[in-house]
C-alpha cells in the first residue's frame, strides 16, 4: 500500500508541485491586491486631508493678510495724529478715520479643525514626514505664539481705548472718511469732543507712540513671518498633492 502511494507520488510529483506553486501565487496575488487597495485608499484619504489643510491654511493666510493691513493702517493713522499734535495743526474731519484706526486690534483665529481631526485619527496618514512636521509646527508652535503676542499687547490697546472714552464721541458707522491715506474702518469713525485739550495731553501722545512700537513689533516679529511661513507651507502642500495625484 505504502509502496503504491510512493510510486504514485514519484510519478505525479510535478502535478503536486505545480498545485503548491499555484496556491502560493494565489495567496501572494491576493495579498498584493489587498495591499494595493489599502495603499490606494490611504493615498486618497491623504489627498483629502491635505486639501482640507490647504483650504484652512488659505483662509488663515487671508485672515493674517487682513490683520496686517489693519495694523498698517493703524500705524499710519497714529503717525498722522502724532504729526497733528507735534505741529499743533487744527482739526479736520479727515482725522476721524485716523482716530478710529488707533483702536485697531486683531485676534488671529487659526482654524484648528483639520489638525484636531488628524490627531484624533492617525498622523502617519501624511506620508511626507517633513511636511507632517511642518504642519504640526504651524498649529502647535506658530499659531500659539501669535496668540501669546496678541495678549501681550492687549493692555496698551485697552489703556488707549479707556483713555479715548473721555475725548471722543461714540463710533459713527455712517460717516464716510475724507482721508485719502486710510479708508473708513468697518467699526466706524471717531470724532473728538475736546480736540484742543486732547492735543495738549502728553499721555495721549505717549499711548500712541507705545501703540506704534507694539504694532511694529507684532508685524515684524510675528504677523509677517507667519504669513510667509503659511505661503511656504501651502506651496509644500500643493507640491505633495500633485505628487500623490
Amino acid at each position: 500500500m505504502i509502496k503504491t502511494i510512493f510510486s504514485h507520488l514519484k510519478s505525479e510529483w510535478y502535478k503536486y508541485v505545480l498545485e503548491i506553486i499555484v496556491i502560493i501565487l494565489g495567496i501572494l496575488i491576493a495579498y498584493n491586491l489587498e495591499q494595493w487597495g489599502d495603499t490606494r485608499k490611504n493615498k486618497k484619504r491623504e489627498i483629502e486631508i491635505l486639501k482640507e489643510f490647504k483650504a484652512a491654511l488659505n483662509a488663515d493666510l487671508a485672515e493674517m493678510k487682513a490683520n496686517i493691513r489693519e495694523h498698517e493702517n493703524s500705524i499710519l493713522s497714529s503717525r498722522i495724529v502724532l504729526k497733528v499734535i507735534k505741529d499743533n495743526l487744527p482739526y479736520h474731519d479727515s482725522l476721524n478715520a485716523c482716530f478710529a484706526y488707533t483702536h485697531a486690534f486683531t485676534t488671529f483665529s487659526g482654524r484648528v479643525g483639520p489638525i484636531e481631526q488628524l490627531k484624533n485619527t492617525n498622523l502617519e496618514i501624511v506620508s511626507n514626514d517633513s511636511l507632517c512636521l511642518n504642519i504640526i509646527s504651524m498649529y502647535d508652535v506658530a499659531f500659539i505664539g501669535v496668540r501669546n503676542v496678541e495678549l501681550a499687547i492687549l493692555r496698551d490697546y485697552e489703556q488707549l481705548r479707556n483713555f479715548d472714552r473721555l475725548y471722543f464721541e461714540a463710533y459713527d458707522l455712517e460717516d464716510v472718511s475724507t482721508n485719502k491715506s486710510v479708508p473708513s474702518p468697518f467699526w466706524g469713525t471717531m470724532r473728538p469732543i475736546r480736540f484742543e485739550e486732547l492735543k495738549t495731553n502728553p499721555e495721549y501722545a505717549a499711548l500712541l507712540r507705545a501703540r506704534i512700537s507694539n504694532q511694529m513689533g507684532l508685524l515684524r516679529g510675528t504677523y509677517n513671518p507667519i504669513a510667509n511661513s503659511l505661503s511656504n507651507l501651502l506651496n509644500q502642500i500643493d507640491q505633495e498633492i500633485t505628487k500623490l495625484e
